[in-house]
């Protein structure tokens, strides 16, 4: 394996454990306030709602790992 090879793999594994880290809790509160507080029963609607919600976080954590490997921070 050569020495970009190394960093994108490193780069991968930071962002899939970040992910972990973040979205279990995140995708726990989200159906949380849609189910137990807002009372929502319509499974697509918050499956929408709760898509989206990640999608936003999943490309705000990837882009700012993205640019501290960009920058030799990591």
């Amino acid at each position: 394996m050569n020495k970009t090879e190394k960093i994108a793999f490193r780069e991968s594994v930071i962002v899939v454990m970040m992910g972990m880290v973040i979205n279990f809790p995140l995708q726990t509160f989200l159906l949380w306030l849609t189910i137990g507080s807002w009372g929502w029963t319509n499974t697509l609607l918050i499956s929408i709602f709760t898509q989206s919600v990640l999608t936003v976080v999943a490309l705000v954590r990837v882009y700012s790992i993205r640019m501290r490997f960009t920058r030799g921070k990591f």
